[in-house]
């Protein structure tokens, strides 16, 4: 049994105030925001069926610096608990430097995470989170706040939006740009192309488009501006083909269609 209990992996929090005591509702925060962090992050590494972990306290100190080390319950669960436990502080480090989402972080991680670094806006000098593995620690800090706002304001990812293209402009020494009503979402999306697509969008003014490039979007995915590779026009109804011409093809044509199951 003992053995079982050495092998589990613990993920533990470390609050070290800035006064004489940790507030309750700061130990309060701290709980709940680590884990929510855990089970967002286990739930995505679990995919395609999500799993939900019952994390247990494991160990508890209530002297200063506080501090609660928790792991999984259930025996079942243990694999993916050790798992999140390392994705979730090399998560955090990468949040530490980057504006980049780290893997297996959903917008609720992120949110749980960025509540966990505001915690030393708080009563608290120095939040601290570490698993029991070689260089697994993170100190939360205010950067890591920062970073995790912009991701949520913005999604970088490769699509296309279709619509009509409006509104051509630019100014000198600025890159130029249209909008282009997203038919899907009803939002105006900010196109931004390069010198060389300038034709091209002339031509396809006030037409329905595909716009191709990288999109930043808001935490909901929703296209707010893209980088313009690429416009495609869609044909108009008088350029599609209609009902006439297509029977006349197949009245120029009455040897092409045969019936199913008939060889030729």
């Amino acid at each position: 049994m003992s053995t079982i209990e050495r092998s589990k992996r613990k993920i533990t929090i470390v609050l070290e105030p800035k006064g004489e005591f940790v507030s309750l509702s700061s130990f309060r925060t701290a709980i709940e925001q680590l884990t929510v962090l855990l089970n967002e992050v286990a739930s995505e590494i679990s995919e395609p069926k999500p799993h939900r972990i019952s994390w247990g306290i494991a160990e508890l100190s209530l002297d200063s610096p506080a501090k609660i080390s928790v792991e999984s319950i259930e025996e079942e669960t243990e694999g993916i608990a050790e798992r999140t436990a390392s994705v979730v502080i090399k998560g955090l480090a990468k949040l530490q430097k980057e504006k980049i989402r780290p893997q297996y972080f959903n917008d609720n991680a992120l949110e749980s995470a960025q509540r966990l670094a505001r915690l030393t806006t708080d009563n608290l000098a120095r939040v601290n989170v570490y698993a029991d593995l070689p260089d697994h620690q993170v100190y939360m800090i205010e950067q890591i706040a920062v970073n995790i706002t912009d991701i949520l304001e913005y999604l970088d990812y490769y699509g296309s939006v279709e619509g009509r293209l409006e509104l051509i402009s630019g100014r000198e020494g600025q890159p130029l740009y249209f909008r282009v009503q997203d038919r899907i979402n009803n939002v105006g999306v900010r196109c931004v192309i390069p010198d060389k697509l300038l034709d091209e969008a002339l031509n396809a003014f006030r037409k329905r488009v595909i716009v191709s490039g990288i999109i930043k979007g808001d935490s909901s995915g929703i296209p707010r501006n893209i980088r313009v590779e690429s416009i495609e026009v869609i044909p108009g109804e008088e350029l599609l083909p209609q009902a006439e011409d297509l029977m006349g093809q197949l009245k120029e044509h009455p040897s092409g269609i045969q019936p199913y199951g008939q060889e030729s």
